[in-house]
């Protein structure tokens, strides 16, 4: 598979993003370009990477997203995932911006309130975070709980949501 990556300025540093021939397969916050780089390679092993600075209309969807000139990131995908990653990311692209879910409402919403744990490794694997929005999702008694980019990331992202900008 061929993968183009762009990395740019963002509100919350360094900002990747991946496409392929059939929708963005990649998105990184961070805040040094050769440990994003390094990340998506290792992700894609196997793969054609190529930097491409021309793939500005999802890094533009995402850009206006984390500025708060919008509250859809509504772009197509290519991502490889199991059938449960699938059910996990269809429930947190069901919640509304702004406001947040649990990790085990999420798991009673995919039919298993066992799944927990299974929930928060779904999350933690999601290679487009922000597009499908992983950062929603909090502990049971709303505290903060594991985001690959730090919670400090996290927080920004809900705090924007939910002052609506």
């Amino acid at each position: 598979m061929q993968i183009g990556y762009t990395i740019v300025d963002s509100p919350l540093g360094r900002l990747l993003v991946a496409t392929t021939a059939r929708g963005v397969c990649a998105v990184s916050l961070g805040d040094d370009d050769a440990h994003l780089e390094r990340a998506l390679h290792a992700t894609y092993a196997r793969d054609d990477i190529v930097r491409d600075d021309q793939i500005g209309d999802s890094v533009d969807v995402i850009l206006a997203y984390l500025k708060g000139q919008t509250s859809s990131v509504d772009l197509p995908l290519d991502v490889r995932a199991t059938p449960f990653q699938h059910q996990v990311w269809q429930a947190l692209l069901a919640i509304p911006y702004g406001e947040t879910r649990t990790y085990m409402q999420i798991a009673e919403s995919v039919g298993n309130r066992k799944a927990v744990r299974a929930v928060g490794r779904a999350c933690a694997m999601n290679p487009v975070s922000l597009v499908v929005p992983c950062h929603r999702v909090v502990g049971s008694d709303g505290t903060l709980h594991g985001f690959g980019w730090g919670l400090d990331r996290k927080q920004a992202l809900l705090d924007m949501e939910k002052s609506g900008r």
